[in-house]
């Protein structure tokens, strides 16, 4: 189970899909990937798009979390009977958002989630309520991410938070509410983001960020994270024809 690798420290890279398309969750899924984040706070996918996207990674057997751009519990509830192993809130600045995530993702006692049943994550029917509540408490990974001063702020009372199984750092996000955008090597960044690193593994609860360069991974990984995201399928894709170009061009 995904949520065991994270919760033991086992060192895992993902990559970001933004392009609404199964075919790119295809291609993907063969790439060897740990997991894959689809993205709707920054991305064009729907709903819709999630209804063709998630059962192609459920099928390859690849992790897929969802970032939404909504934490109401209507619509992760949507989300998660799709069969989603884990949502992941961006801007959380205090422990009541925190807490609504939990409530939304988690059903009892830990949350409120909605009991439907009869959905692709219970195999429409096949499990009966008490295993399928207690499975998707095991199975479905609550994060919440850290990109704010407010955040670091409440950060003790955040962590707090029961039933937040990862604590994500947005470093772009974060170096912009430092007044530092994109200067990630920058020492009050640094500083910023180890204190975040530190506080959550005090509480033995684990963190993840994104990885912006195989430099910023490794760098990151020495000093106490283990779960990464790095590219985003455009980027790659963008990159990737660019490159191919430039060497069969003649000068």
């Amino acid at each position: 189970m995904f949520k065991s690798i994270i919760k033991n420290g086992k060192d895992v890279v993902g990559i970001w899909q933004r392009i609404p398309s199964p075919i790119v969750s295809e291609v993907l899924s063969l790439t060897g990937v740990d997991f894959v984040t689809v993205d709707m706070e920054h991305g064009p996918v729907d709903l819709s798009d999630l209804r063709a996207i998630v059962p192609v990674y459920k099928k390859a057997g690849i992790p897929v979390i969802l970032r939404v751009a909504s934490g109401t519990s209507m619509f992760i509830s949507k989300v998660l009977d799709l069969g989603v192993d884990g949502v992941m809130l961006p801007q959380v600045n205090n422990v009541q958002e925190a807490r609504a995530i939990v409530e939304a993702s988690k059903f009892g006692p830990l949350g409120k989630r909605g009991v439907g049943g009869a959905c692709a994550a219970d195999h429409y029917g096949d499990m009966n309520i008490k295993d399928f509540v207690q499975s998707e408490n095991d199975r479905v990974i609550t994060i919440v991410q850290i990109e704010t001063e407010q955040a670091i702020r409440n950060l003790d009372e955040i962590i707090g938070v029961e039933g937040v199984d990862l604590f994500y750092i947005g470093p772009m996000d974060l170096s912009q509410s430092l007044g530092l955008t994109g200067m990630l090597d920058h020492p009050v960044v640094i500083e910023t983001i180890q204190k975040i690193i530190d506080k959550v593994k005090e509480r033995g609860k684990s963190i993840g960020m994104h990885g912006t360069s195989v430099d910023f991974i490794n760098f990151w990984r020495e000093r106490g994270v283990h779960y990464f995201t790095h590219g985003i399928d455009s980027v790659f894709l963008k990159q990737g024809v660019r490159d191919a170009y430039k060497s069969v061009r003649l000068p």
